[in-house]
């Protein structure tokens, strides 16, 4: 059996909040592979091992490349939550000024168009994109159950919604009511969606959306996903094998056991 080879060049991580750019970064440092952290000051970050780290805005995009550049940046990361600032907000500078000429159409439209728009201009400068699980390759769930509850209730229509309801690019998840509705995440997001609609019997379905580019915006659970499911009374999740990325794997598959939820795997 074949082990990957992972390119070993310099790293340059754009990082949004949560624990996957801390993850990523521990990473780097234990595989002696180079890392630079572009933190932007709408996020709010733990502490984190010593790196290289510029602290700017997301619009600066020429300090940003410079900063890669500095640091001998081959390979770029985009992990973590970041909110998409207003159009009117921004104050960009020279570099970042074009950028913003090119993909202006994309900043107003979808997360996927802006996404896949910033995904050119990063590869414009030389840059590969890589996704977070290049690196981090325990990241995704294999097909199946994985906790000792199983899922007992025919969810292949609900993935399907959840497939539907991504085309619209409004959200990657659902939930499946024991009478057979469905509520539907907005841009408050996954947790908001179980704490303001989750019920007695629920199933969270969170699959990848087909347009999604998975290096830079894969969908991801975690502890927190589980902990509000619980307080809630829903059954479980269900997620995208090999595609949704579960944080702290085998902690969730514990606290699952522990609190008689279920974790699945399926097909996307």
């Amino acid at each position: 059996m074949s082990t990957k080879t992972i390119d070993r060049s310099g790293v340059g991580v754009l990082a949004g909040e949560g624990e996957l750019p801390l993850q990523l970064t521990r990473y780097c440092a234990d595989n002696e592979i180079p890392i630079a952290i572009v933190q932007f000051d709408m996020c709010d970050y733990g502490e984190f091992p010593i790196a290289p780290i510029l602290q700017t805005r997301i619009e600066r995009v020429g300090e940003i490349f410079s900063f890669f550049k500095d640091n001998n940046v081959k390979n770029v990361v985009m992990i973590g939550n970041l909110q998409k600032p207003s159009f009117t907000s921004l104050r960009p500078d020279v570099r970042g000024l074009k950028t913003l000429t090119r993909i202006a159409k994309a900043f107003v439209s979808g997360d996927d168009s802006l996404l896949r728009a910033l995904r050119i201009e990063i590869e414009k400068e030389g840059y590969n994109v890589r996704g977070v699980d290049y690196y981090l390759t325990q990241l995704t769930c294999k097909l199946g159950q994985l906790t000792k509850k199983k899922c007992d209730i025919d969810i292949r229509d609900a993935t399907k919604e959840s497939l539907r309801y991504g085309t619209e690019d409004r959200g990657q998840s659902v939930l499946l009511h024991s009478d057979g509705t469905y509520s539907y995440e907005t841009r408050t997001g996954t947790t908001a969606l179980i704490d303001n609609e989750g019920r007695a019997g629920s199933v969270l379905v969170k699959m990848v959306k087909p347009q999604q580019d998975p290096d830079l915006d894969r969908p991801t659970v975690g502890m927190q996903t589980l902990i509000a499911l619980k307080s809630k009374g829903c059954a479980g999740m269900v997620v995208e094998a090999d595609g949704v990325l579960l944080i702290n794997q085998d902690e969730m598959i514990n606290y699952a056991n522990e609190h008689n939820l279920f974790i699945e795997g399926v097909n996307g």
